[in-house]
């Protein structure tokens, strides 16, 4: 097996970019069954949704730190939790994390390039697999994860669910966040096509732990989980036969969060509810509320409604402003972004916004009149949308349209005045290249992204039943 340095792993996984995104689970099951099933020995959750699956993942998996540092002392023996995400702000490593040292770190960029290495070599049995990107980065963390003995994985899924390739884990709770429109192109026009994609996660006797405030999604919810024969705790519930009602986080709790905006109860509920059905020497650990209150106040997950203070050289000049960063890239997350908004103390608010190639832009200019000035521009990635068709959208007709985000980033900066807001929302890619540029954060030197559009066959229909569980 010839393995090859970091810088070369990304150069490797850039060029996997043409095979775009082919949902479907028969490459990637023949690529771990020829590395002994890895997905296989590390219990899971399992978190999909259109918006808030990343936060319930982050929830998840600091409290599952906390316990797994418990319990450590407790038996005298190392506990350790893995988490595995997408996409990523800066580098490629933020996405599979595990317990080193008693805290959950990504991880090194020498050992994920190993362990791509490791699913290329399995890949180049005969008769030769081709995974995607997404389906590579998945073998190596379950790989990974097998490797590190985790005891406990958080597993947010890329796309979907039903197709998905984290679709193999080996899940003791199924968790689906929210449910809105998104990724149409390949889940369907509808939110109950969507719904059932993401409840195609669902498993035979498997709990299934969901927010849901669509009607016609959670009926979609409820009539799968009861095919799948999965236990389903629901909120809200409005009192479905067969279904109870889902724990919500005590009020006691709230101002502990660490992650801003009313929709984060509903995310952190989720975690310390699917934790709760883990099964284990971690699970009374889990259950504690003394760990559960310190793992909530120690979730980090950036990017999202995340308050920065520029520190760059560059942009120290700015640090008398609130510069407020934001991933949310759809009309529901947008949503959630204005209600937050709308809680703070009144100051000048500016806006740099831009948003990729084929999301919906309708329903996504809330913030904007509630802004003095706005500025659109076009996100860092291949994908992006120029500004100006931006601004030719409904709602963003006032925006000032600046191509080069760096410039309108400048702009953006100097016409906010003194104490004033900027919020920048929008792509995640726009995100990070301005959370970088603002905090120097180190960055991947390869940009390498995830592929925006499928180059081979569609999923199946979404109305077809989940695919039985491994």
């Amino acid at each position: 097996m010839s393995t090859l340095d970091y810088p070369q792993t990304l150069h490797y996984l850039a060029g996997l970019s043409p095979l775009g995104i082919q949902p479907g689970l028969t490459r990637i099951a023949e690529v771990l069954r020829r590395l002994g099933h890895p997905e296989q020995r590390t219990a899971a959750i399992h978190i999909a949704g259109t918006n808030g699956k990343g936060s319930t993942s982050a929830y998840a998996a600091s409290i599952a730190q906390v316990a797994a540092r418990r319990a450590s002392v407790e038996h005298a023996r190392p506990f350790r939790v893995g988490l595995y995400t997408s996409p990523h702000l800066h580098r490629l490593t933020e996405r599979v994390q595990y317990s080193q040292h008693d805290t959950l770190t990504e991880c090194p960029p020498q050992r994920l390039a190993d362990a791509v290495a490791t699913v290329r070599s399995a890949c180049a049995e005969s008769p030769s697999v081709d995974l995607t990107f997404f389906e590579v980065l998945t073998a190596a963390a379950f790989w990974l994860f097998a490797q590190e003995q985790v005891d406990l994985a958080i597993i947010e899924t890329g796309l979907g669910g039903r197709l998905d390739a984290t679709r193999l884990c080996a899940a003791q709770a199924s968790v689906v966040t929210s449910i809105a429109l998104d990724h149409m192109d390949w889940l369907g026009p509808t939110v109950t096509h969507i719904a059932a994609e993401k409840a195609g996660i669902f498993r035979a006797h498997v709990p299934a732990l969901c927010v849901c405030q669509n009607e016609e999604a959670r009926q979609v919810l409820v009539n799968v989980a009861k095919a799948q024969q999965a236990p389903l705790w629901l909120h809200p519930h409005q009192g479905q036969p067969d279904v109870q009602p889902l724990p919500l986080l005590p009020a006691s709790l709230w101002p502990i969060l660490p992650l801003p905006g009313e929709h984060q109860r509903h995310n952190a509920a989720l975690a310390v509810a699917a934790l709760t059905h883990v099964q284990g020497p971690l699970q009374p650990f889990l259950s504690d509320p003394d760990v559960v209150k310190e793992g909530l106040r120690n979730t980090r997950w950036p990017g999202r409604i995340e308050t920065i203070c520029p520190t760059s050289a560059l942009h120290r000049d700015f640090a008398d402003r609130q510069i407020v960063v934001d991933a949310a890239h759809n009309p529901e997350g947008v949503t959630s972004l204005t209600r937050w908004l709308l809680t703070q103390p009144e100051r000048p608010l500016s806006i740099l916004c831009g948003v990729v190639v084929g999301k919906l832009t309708d329903g996504m200019e809330g913030p904007i009149q509630h802004a003095a000035r706005v500025i659109a521009c076009r996100p860092p990635t291949p994908r992006g949308l120029p500004a100006t068709q931006l601004v030719s959208e409904r709602g963003f007709e006032r925006a000032v349209p600046i191509d080069d985000w760096q410039q309108a980033l400048q702009v953006a900066l100097q016409q906010t005045p003194t104490g004033g807001r900027l919020l920048v929302y929008g792509s995640i890619f726009l995100v990070a290249a301005v959370r970088a540029a603002l905090t120097g954060e180190p960055t991947d030197e390869l940009l390498v992204q995830d592929p925006g559009k499928v180059t081979t066959q569609q999923a199946a229909p979404p109305h077809q039943a989940p695919v039985a569980p491994r």
